[in-house]
């Protein structure tokens, strides 16, 4: 889940053209819409239903207009993404029912994917827990929450709050074993609820967690434990983070503080975070030193942040002979960072690829129609 949360597959689009394809050389080398017949009317209800899936959710609806065939084809889309997130002052009633009106009349057995992106906060519990408990009861695979609202709201106790009652042994209404990727932004996480979404998840494989609440603890555990992607973001108040994954590759954390890794073989890209501190390279290979010497891709992510001057402590450090990427994205920071930061490439002159990121500049760059990225190799 980059600073984005989205778990689109693109295999998906690669398959369903695959089919179409099939379906056009079966019926020859002419136009696939038009001329004397409708080629389109000849494919089979389940290509038509992956195609229209393809679509934003409201385009997916308007297709109902095309013909007494297509009427009802949109309402068994195995995907169902609700976004409001261009729309100016969206009106939270309005988007309560279309969410409603569209899971009432929704047929697919299943759901790929299930995602609400409206600035939403506790007012409206009762229908988020209503959607979560139509997601689960149709084995959801990919679920996305981001109730993120502008200006951003910084009180976790705004916040809808997970409903660990989700998980009670006897509600059998449910279920949570389909689920492989997850993602929540401004949900609030606090009480265990991520341990008990880990225990009940046993294929999630995308767990991304942004402003999950005031929570002191967290550990993500487990031999069994088949997750890949982790990303814990603006955890307010936490002081332990225990991460022990046999099988993850990738993490995202934007704190050091408390963080124990064990048990992480196959961890190779590492992005973290930092915001209003003095950064320690030499703290950050300290914190990750179990995994130092296999990680790929480093990234550090720093706002308003300095740099602690220790290129020559660097130089005597153990090497990360796999590294091939270092990242360095800064915002707001001192001018001088650059040299600083720079004194990094230096330490580490194995590395195949070496960032600098100006992220004011660039989105400075980005309003005047351009992009300015400083690189190195």
């Amino acid at each position: 889940m980059s600073e984005d949360s989205s778990f689109m597959d693109d295999g998906k689009r690669l398959k369903i053209d695959t089919q179409v394809q099939t379906q056009m050389d079966k019926y020859g080398d002419g136009s696939f819409a038009g001329g004397d017949e409708d080629r389109i009317s000849q494919l089979s209800d389940g290509i038509l239903v992956d195609i229209i899936s393809l679509l934003p959710l409201k385009e997916a609806g308007r297709t109902s207009i095309l013909s007494p065939r297509w009427k009802n084809l949109w309402k068994r889309t195995p995907s169902l993404d609700f976004d409001s997130q261009n729309a100016y002052r969206p009106n939270p009633k309005k988007l309560l029912n279309w969410v409603d009106s569209v899971i009432k009349s929704h047929k697919s057995p299943t759901l790929k994917d299930f995602r609400i992106c409206f600035p939403l906060d506790r007012s409206s519990d009762d229908s988020i827990t209503r959607w979560l408990e139509f997601a689960f009861s149709r084995q959801v695979e990919m679920l996305e929450l981001n109730f993120e609202r502008y200006p951003f709201c910084y009180y976790w106790y705004e916040y809808y709050r997970f409903p660990k009652e989700l998980f009670a042994p006897s509600n059998t209404l449910f279920d949570f074993s389909s689920l492989k990727g997850l993602g929540f932004k401004c949900v609030n996480m606090r009480g265990g609820a991520i341990e008990l979404l880990l225990l009940n998840c046993p294929l999630l494989e995308q767990l991304i967690l942004r402003w999950p609440g005031r929570i002191s603890k967290i550990e993500v555990c487990g031999s069994s434990l088949v997750l890949k992607h982790l990303e814990i973001v603006n955890c307010t108040d936490l002081e332990s983070l225990k991460i022990s994954a046999p099988r993850l590759a990738s993490l995202r954390v934007t704190t050091l503080a408390g963080l124990l890794l064990e048990n992480v073989p196959m961890l190779v890209h590492v992005t973290v975070g930092f915001n209003s501190e003095c950064v320690s390279m030499k703290r950050v290979l300290s914190v990750f030193s179990c995994c130092v010497s296999q990680l790929v891709t480093l990234k550090l992510e720093m706002r308003m942040c300095n740099v602690v001057d220790e290129t020559e402590e660097l130089c005597e450090l153990a090497e990360m002979p796999r590294l091939k990427k270092l990242i360095v994205e800064y915002d707001m920071c001192d001018v001088g960072i650059i040299g600083q930061v720079a004194s990094w490439k230096r330490a580490f002159s194995y590395v195949h690829e070496f960032v600098l990121v100006d992220k004011w500049n660039e989105r400075r760059m980005r309003r005047n129609g351009g992009m300015k990225l400083v690189k190195t190799t």
